[in-house]
């Protein structure tokens, strides 16, 4: 390698001391050390334990940590959907799903979409429209409430327990009691292990919906599903379409897979 051919180190950005040493915490935490105390990191990197309190307390109000019981703290999923996002980012979601979509929606003749969470939302990366008069319209990037229809629902119940009960605190003003039961802790992990579920009604009136996980790695990264106005799907059609939403939900996941892999050139 000739000196040309090195990379280049970028220079320190002035005047951005504090917030260098916030990204250093946050870092510390890896799969050997996936936790840690106050202490420990102020030992680690040589910071005053108040620095620390005042550093994880921030990245708790953001949501990138969570306690890990004791005196521990662990970062949450927000902070591992980083990860996701450097995995990902060699195979576009939207790309890779859409022969997907467009093949369940020319069978059905209804709206397919592919959802993904980020932070405390889910959000709407790519749909194809029903070619149907009457029909429902999602905008690229139209954030969703994670409690409420069956994509967000399935994307709440991959979240761990802390981080749902985060969510819970959070937005606790905003869900319905009517709703609890379907969120309780067994509601959603029954979903999670299922890796699809339905909703009557829960975001519009008259409206079915069924999705299902799209995984890399064991890891849910998005939903793929549908919705329709009740009165156009009776029982049999509604299996039909669990079954196309089940079964694209496959094949973008082992599409994402093969993108994603390390030896894959784009």
């Amino acid at each position: 390698m000739t000196a040309a051919d090195e990379p280049t180190l970028p220079k320190k950005v002035p005047g951005a001391e504090s917030s260098r040493k916030l990204l250093q915490l946050l870092l510390s935490f890896t799969v050997s050390t996936p936790t840690w105390t106050v202490a420990d990191l102020s030992a680690n990197l040589d910071m005053p334990q108040s620095m620390v309190y005042r550093y994880v307390g921030l990245l708790r109000e953001v949501g990138l940590l969570d306690s890990a019981g004791g005196k521990s703290y662990r970062v949450t999923d927000l902070a591992q959907s980083l990860a996701e996002a450097a995995s990902v980012a060699r195979a576009p979601l939207a790309e890779v799903a859409l022969p997907f979509m467009t093949a369940v929606r020319d069978e059905i003749d209804e709206t397919v979409l592919v959802s993904r969470r980020s932070g405390w939302y889910s959000y709407c990366v790519e749909r194809v429209e029903s070619r149907q008069p009457v029909r429902l319209q999602f905008e690229r990037g139209q954030a969703m409430s994670l409690h409420s229809g069956s994509m967000s629902r399935l994307l709440l119940a991959s979240m761990n327990e802390n981080d749902r009960e985060s969510y819970f605190s959070r937005f606790s003003d905003v869900i319905d009691r009517d709703r609890m039961p379907r969120l309780s802790n067994e509601a959603l992990q029954e979903i999670s292990d299922r890796g699809f579920t339905e909703s009557f009604e829960e975001v519009d009136e008259g409206i079915w919906g069924v999705a299902a996980a799209i995984t890399v790695g064991g890891d849910v990264i998005a939903t793929v599903g549908t919705a329709a106005p009740i009165y156009r799907v009776d029982e049999t059609q509604r299996a039909r379409t669990t079954e196309l939403i089940i079964e694209a939900a496959k094949q973008i996941s082992r599409a994402m897979a093969e993108e994603s892999s390390p030896g894959r050139s784009r």
